[in-house]
């Protein structure tokens, strides 16, 4: 068997892993993957030989805190099943990614299947929503639209990478039509978040790349980009909400529930700041069900990820939080920072990759299961490939010289 053959055998539990985990009732499947990816990691980590992997000390103080939320959870046995779910099965994920990502070539393959996995859920996302009229958010074969954005997020930047890393007649066409799809996919979803998930990773890769002169751009021209873009954003988000309220899903923006929930929810946690009810999603459902607005209402969870944290447990969750995003952005500005042009579009393509996780998750918490799985996937991919080639090219730095 020669060497790309065996590669791309290596990399099969990878590969399908991503493909599959947009789509609902694929669990069993995903966590085969997983461990199956985690597992050849680990068998095969000295042929790997992958640098240090990076942010250690911050996941180890997440992981910590979220098991000493077990100290004062509402339901124990829950909190530590979602521990379980979203950070151990994260950092495998991490782990696996950072460590088989070794080659340009590796990280294609999985690109490759990340973006089979977007095409097949767009065309049938978008077959249901023109055949239906409305985006069905039960029984379809590709989730809800709620798990939309934070999938988006995550799919535009790695496209970036793919239209830098690749040449042909045929492949960067390709990344653009794919992003297009995604993007005429997202309006249909009538997600508004996912106008301003867009419009801050467009904002961001423009100052960063100017900043590396990786694009030619005068300071006016770049003001002006960004005004376009937030006159963009503002009108498709207007848009966006006027259909939303004709179909009744929505009420006004004044009125929404979330922010006439918030200052309630932060009071409760600055009476503890402390101690959480216990880590996972349903802690304010079962710590603090006098905060639900009544029991048929969507507000079970703070919908945002921070404050979702502070009820779970407490201010120390919340700069565990933090300093975790903070970490991956850190390491992600040194790649931006190296000499080497290909990683300065690898640490652009990370740097928005993680605004729009946390875009996404400010006016919700989605940070679960296969967004979240995915997320540190694809952080793992951008590292253990941007960590080697740096290796290989020098130092890391954390200024250009």
């Amino acid at each position: 068997m020669n060497t790309g053959a065996m590669r791309t055998l290596t990399l099969a539990p990878f590969m399908v892993l991503l493909l599959i985990l947009p789509f609902p009732g694929t669990v069993t499947l995903r966590l085969i993957c997983l461990s199956v990816a985690f597992l050849a990691a680990i068998v095969l980590w000295r042929r790997f030989a992958p640098p240090t992997v990076p942010c250690r000390l911050p996941l180890a103080f997440w992981a910590s805190i979220a098991l000493l939320s077990l100290v004062g959870a509402a339901d124990p046995g829950y909190s530590l099943g979602e521990i379980k779910n979203e950070i151990v099965y994260a950092l495998m994920a991490f782990v696996a990614f950072f460590a088989v990502t070794r080659e340009e070539s590796d990280l294609k393959r999985l690109l490759g299947s990340l973006f089979a996995g977007a095409f097949i859920l767009c065309v049938g996302a978008l077959e249901a929503r023109l055949r239906l009229g409305v985006w069905p958010e039960r029984g379809g074969g590709f989730g809800g639209t709620a798990a939309f954005p934070g999938y988006v997020a995550i799919v535009v930047p790695m496209l970036l990478v793919f239209g830098v890393y690749t040449s042909g007649k045929w492949r960067r066409p390709a990344a653009a039509a794919l992003f297009l799809i995604v993007c005429v996919t997202g309006l249909l979803s009538l997600q508004r978040v996912l106008v301003w998930i867009l419009a801050g990773q467009t904002a961001v890769a423009l100052i960063l790349l100017r900043r590396a002169r990786l694009i030619r751009l005068s300071r006016a021209s770049l003001a002006a980009s960004l005004a376009g873009i937030v006159v963009a954003g503002a009108a498709a988000s207007a848009l966006l909400q006027q259909e939303r309220v004709k179909l009744g899903s929505a009420s006004a923006v004044f009125l929404d529930i979330r922010f006439a929930q918030w200052p309630a929810i932060l009071e409760r946690i600055g009476q503890n700041p402390l101690v959480g009810g216990g880590f996972g999603r349903e802690a304010m459902k079962k710590s603090h069900p006098d905060l639900l607005p009544g029991s048929e209402s969507p507000l079970w969870h703070a919908h945002n990820v921070f404050l979702d944290y502070g009820l779970e447990m407490g201010l120390p969750g919340v700069l565990a939080l933090a300093w975790v995003f903070f970490s991956l952005l850190r390491e992600h500005w040194r790649s931006y920072n190296a000499p080497d042009d290909r990683l300065r579009w690898l640490g652009v393509a990370g740097i928005m990759l993680v605004t729009g996780v946390v875009l996404r998750n400010f006016v919700s918490d989605m940070f679960v299961r296969d967004a979240a799985i995915l997320f540190w996937a694809a952080n793992g991919a951008l590292l253990g490939f941007g960590c080697r080639r740096s290796h290989r090219e020098g130092p890391r730095t954390d200024e250009r010289a």
